[in-house]
């Protein structure tokens, strides 16, 4: 019998501050899987660590309860997880990053990092854990991306390797609205595959 499996959601900047992506990600167990909304927040000015260490908390707690866990995020929310798979790769199943910020760090505006410190350094840390993902490892993420994002185009999303799959094409927030409600099959789909692969 297979573990139930949980996913964890982690939101972009702003967006969880109003936790509307949170009730959205409730109703995935209509999918057949529990999901959580992990809030980071990205503002104010605890640094990175301490804010990733309780997102790596999470993880550790699901898996020792004996869950089967994979990792969601949404534009800053893609290095947030991740970094996290790459501290925890035998223990997610799979990742899924959406109109993710990955690539062009220079393109974020200089107010956007002093508002939101720690997503300047866990976009760093994600530099330098992308040169670690192997062929495996990315046989294990799905990014999701829309042709009409202007806030993060297609070209800062990509990562070689890993499978990409396109959305309608819908601005930032509603291409990532899109995938936690309708296309949120896409989401769990995926997962369900991965799991199927071990």
């Amino acid at each position: 019998m297979k573990k139930p499996l949980h996913l964890i959601y982690v939101p972009g900047i702003l967006d969880d501050i109003y936790h509307v992506q949170s009730v959205a990600v409730a109703t995935w167990r209509l999918h057949g899987v529990e999901g959580h909304c992990h809030e980071i927040p990205w503002a104010g000015p605890e640094a990175w660590q301490p804010k990733f260490e309780r997102l790596l908390a999470k993880i550790d707690q699901l898996t020792a309860q004996g869950y089967a866990v994979g990792l969601v995020g949404a534009s800053a929310g893609a290095s947030a997880v991740l970094n996290a798979y790459a501290e925890r790769p035998d223990q997610i199943t799979g990742v899924v990053y959406i109109c993710a910020k990955i690539n062009a760090s220079q393109t974020v505006s200089s107010k956007t990092y002093a508002d939101n410190p720690a997503f300047k350094t866990s976009l760093a840390q994600l530099q330098k854990n992308l040169t670690r993902f192997s062929s495996a490892d990315k046989a294990k993420m799905l990014s999701l991306y829309s042709p009409a994002d202007k806030s993060v185009p297609h070209s800062a999303t990509v990562i070689p390797g890993v499978q990409e799959q396109q959305l309608p094409a819908l601005s930032h927030s509603k291409a990532i609205l899109y995938s936690l409600t309708p296309g949120a099959s896409i989401v769990i789909g995926f997962f369900k595959r991965q799991r199927e692969v071990k």
